[in-house]
This record gives structure tokens, sequence and C-alpha cells, in this order.
């Protein structure tokens, strides 16, 4: 990912070295420009990071519930987030959704919802059920009642977990359902500063009240027996904390 964005960057470099050929740029404006898209770069790497970490999350949250799994450790960082290992053995860190983003990009709507028919739970992207090559439903927690491993290899018999990017090129939001073997276009515009369109910011979101994030708020109990994962949506979810004695 880091590598397919930096070539943005060197594209740039070359462009302004022409322009300082034809003595037609401002003197200092091409170190602007530079210094701004550096930091844009690693804002969007740092997002499709996160994204991929609050996905990890919600499944193993989903896991929990469904296993009467827990939490074994919670880590609050002196930036204000979250490290939090559960009984699997993974460990996820996660920034509190009240602490915002600037709002200059879109967050990819992915979540989970519940189906009553079989009281299990699937990912969903846009509202709509997620699905995956052979078109169907992408369980978010285990597979058939089973231990839902994490199958990013995309074997058999293991729960794969949905990864995401951001194309460099087109700059929307892609999602791959098989363990990164294969992506899709999602049609979500992540970045619209500048964009092929001349629409500065499209569909970016208000960062202010951390809604662009798929934990608005984790709140750990006053006796810390429990933690409490509350979603964009406002959806709860929360999980036991069983610390070693």
């Amino acid at each position: 990912m880091m590598k397919s964005f930096r070539h943005i960057t060197l594209s740039l470099a070359l462009a302004v070295s022409a322009c300082l050929g034809l003595m037609s740029c401002d003197k200092y404006n091409y170190t602007d420009q530079l210094q701004q898209l550096g930091s844009r770069v690693e804002y969007l790497e740092q997002l499709v990071l996160e994204t991929n970490m609050e996905v990890t999350a919600l499944h193993e949250i989903i896991l929990a519930i469904e296993q009467r799994g827990y939490v074994t450790n919670v880590v609050t960082n002196a930036d204000g987030t979250y490290t939090i290992t559960f009984n699997t053995g993974r460990t996820v860190t996660l920034r509190n959704g009240h602490q915002g983003r600037d709002g200059t990009a879109a967050t990819l709507d992915i979540s989970v919802a519940q189906d009553p028919s079989d009281g299990q739970w699937y990912w969903t992207l846009g509202g709509q059920w997620l699905l995956n090559g052979n078109g169907d439903r992408m369980p978010a927690g285990a597979l058939d009642g089973k231990d839902g491993k994490d199958g990013r290899d995309g074997n058999a018999g293991y729960v794969v977990v949905p990864q995401v990017r951001i194309n460099p090129d087109t700059r929307h939001w892609e999602i791959s359902t098989d363990g990164s073997q294969t992506w899709t276009d999602t049609g979500v515009v992540a970045d619209g500063r500048d964009g092929q369109d001349g629409q500065d910011g499209q569909d970016g979101r208000d960062g202010a009240n951390g809604r662009d994030d798929m934990f608005l708020q984790i709140v750990v109990s006053d006796d810390g027996q429990s933690i409490t994962f509350i979603l964009g949506d406002g959806r709860t979810f929360t999980v036991p904390i069983e610390t070693a004695a």
C-alpha cells in the first residue's frame, strides 16, 4: 500500500522539476505542495491501517459474543487509543471515535448485522450483505458454530475477514473477500481532494464527533469487569474482561 502511494509523490516531484525549468512557478510553491501531498499520503495510509484494524476488532467482538469469549487485557495508550487483547490471543489497537478525524476523507461503511432467521452475524457493506466471490454471505464471527480463525489465506473451513485498501489511481475504496487475492472497487471515493472530477472533498465526512469511525466510543466499566464497544450507528456490544489472577 505504501509503495503504491509513493509513486504519486514521485510524479509530483517530476512535475515540479518541469515547472521550475519553465521558470513559471512560484519559487516556494513546490515545497508546500510536496509537504501537503506527503501528509495526505500518510493520512490515507493510516486510515487504511485503522480501518482494517477496526474490521479485525469487530470480528473478535462478534466471536467473543458467539462463543462466550472475553478480553484479557486493556491498555490505555498516551495518544488516547486502546490496545485490547482477546482470549484468542489477538491484539487490536482502536481509536476512540470521539477523537474524530479532520473529515477530509470518506470512510467505508462496513459493519455487521444479525440474521434473525439463523441468529448468525454477517458482514455488511453500505447496509447490504457483503457477498464473497461465490455470492455467499460472509460470517462475521464463527463459521457454522466453530472457532472463527483468521482465514486471510482463504483456506476452506476458515472465516475470511474482509480487508480494505485505497486504490492510488482511482482513489476509491476497494475490498477483498478472499484474503487479499482479489479486490473489488466499492465505488466509494476515499480521497476527493483534487479528485479527477474536480470535486474537492467528495464524500468527505465531518470527523468532529468521530462518526467517521466504526467505533464511536469504547468504555471500560468502573469495576473493570467489562468493556463496551459503541458503534457509529449506536449499537453496543459488551464483552467481559477476565485477567489472570
